[in-house]
């Protein structure tokens, strides 16, 4: 993915300004910075989500398919999936969920071993329970499950590990790892936790007020941040002390 000039914005306010990034079919991507950075609204716009920022400016490149981001009639290619921050965001609450994965893997032609991803997530089958009768981290680990359904070539991560404990979370990015270079498929993953990207990431861009302010290999950003906000945030998040403890887990 190739993304050239992309600016948003919310209510006529920005919240993107001018963002140029590249990510290979190999790349693992963390987005990293602090609340408000704009993170998530990338991630959003990538994926051709118009909501709650419109994209006022830019283009994007998928797999050699360039599409516009703005416009009413704005489209995407297929493709890519999404996992969102919020679980509540990707289930029908009234539905039960085994009906919502079969209802998907009907829609996809999913060929995917749904039983297989489920206990690969640590997930057992959901039987007749409702959304609500599963914690927020098991709804979460499911809705990955799903977008692994549809075998993207780019899977787009927010916040992936935020409702789940350490030990959890640990074996879910292992695993999106482990499936990421089995199947062949980019991920982007925003994050707060410089921890993940030490760990996960082949490449880090870091945002700060709508804007990316550094990008590169994950290993030259955090060990030698060029900008002066980077710096602060490698420094003051004390990533190398949080990486440590990640991986005793």
């Amino acid at each position: 993915m190739k993304i050239d000039a992309l600016s948003a914005e919310i209510g006529g306010r920005g919240v993107l300004y001018d963002i140029n990034l590249e990510v290979g079919p190999d790349d693992w991507l963390a987005i990293v910075g602090g609340s408000g950075a704009g993170k998530s609204t990338l991630l959003r716009a990538m994926i051709g989500l118009r909501r709650p920022a419109v994209p006022t400016a830019g283009t994007i490149d998928f797999d050699g398919t360039p599409y516009t981001v703005t416009g009413r009639g704005a489209a995407r290619p297929g493709g890519m999936a999404f996992v969102p921050q919020s679980p509540a965001h990707g289930f029908d609450p009234l539905r039960r969920l085994r009906w919502q994965l079969a209802q998907l893997q009907r829609r996809l032609g999913a060929r995917s071993d749904v039983a297989a991803l489920l206990d690969t997530l640590a997930l057992p089958d959901p039987g007749p329970r409702y959304p609500h009768q599963w914690s927020r981290g098991m709804q979460q680990r499911l809705l990955l499950a799903m977008a692994l359904m549809g075998d993207p070539r780019l899977l787009l991560l927010d916040e992936p590990t935020s409702a789940l404990d350490p030990v959890v979370a640990a074996r879910v990015l292992q695993e999106v790892g482990r499936l990421a270079e089995q199947r062949g498929f980019a991920v982007v993953m925003v994050t707060h936790d410089l921890a993940l990207a030490a760990r996960y990431a082949t490449r880090i861009a870091i945002m700060e007020g709508g804007r990316i302010v550094e990008a590169g290999p994950a290993a030259a950003v955090l060990t030698r941040p060029a900008t002066p906000y980077a710096r602060e945030l490698v420094t003051h998040r004390h990533w190398h002390t949080a990486e440590t403890q990640h991986v005793a887990v």
